[in-house]
């Protein structure tokens, strides 16, 4: 595999949402869609043609719709947005991944969906308590949740869950992971609430978990989900065996993304280089101009701690040649620091057992 062609996902940013969630700090607007969501698919089409020095002819090994809250966009903005993408090479067994709200999940939406070429789920569940989603400022409830999760039974879904929030106990937070296992969704990401500063959560005053707490919901999810057949291949992801994510697979594999709509981040490597940019934020100037903003070119002691923060995180470490690019002297130098601490593995690139437990900790080795 050549440093120029590292395997290519795709992630389109849908911006709208009904209520802004006060853990959140992604590029959203409150705004409704009206018929903007055509304007948009049009911005995003025009985008793509655009990118095609950066596309450099690779097929997209995967597509990922995020936002926002991508199921308030209809369904002929979704068929305009895929027919623009399948203008370039796909995989042939191509993974194309869409949010969704609870709320917004109904067998019509569905049925349109999957028609247009969807074939994955991502449903924004949180939790199975009204008192925790209500703590969360999520505009959904238990009901309308369990309803989405049935209606979703019988396509490839992933769920979300959060542990460490207000009001939450070991128990409720265990009932939900059984849930979750009953429902018979083959994977789950699974997320410790972390508050943000450009979030509403921090500038309030929260009565969060302790650590101790965390540190024995982090012990209760290990044991409800391997009893289930379900393996951690990556910090916050679980999957059944066959059932992983292609998209972000890529991602900590440092495999290349092409982000595209407001606010989207991408990482190209073109002409022996690494950079990260993103699209302007303001939905109404990318429609008018998908302008690229903060190009940086990643080198040096940035890109070993780039590789660090995305391949540490797989679960039980990586082969190199499974690596998406070329691993640097210098990161090579300081992870056999780690090696040597016990922290990091020795035939293969990522954490031993105690690195993983303390991975913020092994990440600063490349500092």
């Amino acid at each position: 595999m050549s440093l120029n062609n590292p395997p290519l996902s795709l992630y389109i940013h849908l911006p709208w949402c009904e209520v802004q969630c006060p853990y959140c700090d992604f590029s959203i607007t409150t705004d409704p869609v009206n018929q903007q969501d055509q304007e948009l698919a049009q911005a995003i089409a025009q985008d793509l043609e655009d990118s095609a020095s950066l596309i450099n002819g690779r097929k997209f090994s995967s597509v990922y719709f995020g936002g926002g809250t991508p199921s308030l966009t209809s369904i002929d903005a979704m068929k305009e947005i895929l027919e623009a993408i399948k203008q370039y090479p796909l995989d042939e067994n191509i993974e194309i991944t869409f949010e969704m709200n609870p709320r917004d999940v109904t067998k019509e939406k569905l049925r349109g969906l999957t028609k247009i070429g969807i074939n994955r789920f991502s449903l924004g569940l949180q939790s199975y308590h009204d008192k925790e989603l209500m703590a969360l400022g999520r505009n959904h409830d238990k009901a309308s949740g369990i309803k989405a999760v049935n209606l979703l039974q019988d396509t490839n879904v992933t769920i979300d869950l959060m542990y460490g929030i207000e009001h939450q106990t070991e128990a409720s937070f265990k009932n939900s992971l059984q849930q979750f296992v009953a429902s018979k969704a083959n994977h789950l990401s699974l997320y410790q609430l972390t508050i943000e500063p450009n979030t509403i959560f921090y500038k309030k005053e929260l009565k969060l978990p302790n650590e101790e707490v965390i540190e024995n919901m982090e012990h209760i999810a290990r044991e409800v989900l391997e009893s289930n057949n379900f393996i951690q291949y990556e910090v916050s992801s679980w999957a059944r065996a066959g059932f992983e994510s292609k998209h972000n697979v890529n991602y900590w594999q440092f495999g290349d993304f092409l982000g595209v709509g407001p606010g989207a981040h991408s990482k190209i490597t073109l002409d022996e280089e690494i950079s990260r940019f993103r699209k302007i934020k303001p939905l109404n100037g990318y429609i008018k101009k998908q302008t690229t903003t903060e190009r940086t070119i990643v080198q040096g002691d940035e890109l070993d701690l780039d590789l660090a923060m995305n391949l540490l995180r797989i679960k039980n470490g990586i082969n190199q040649n499974q690596i998406s690019t070329l691993l640097p002297e210098s990161f090579l130098r300081k992870y056999q620091v780690g090696v040597t601490e016990g922290l990091l593995l020795k035939n293969k690139v990522g954490a031993t057992n105690r690195g993983y437990q303390y991975l913020n900790e092994t990440i600063k080795l490349f500092f």
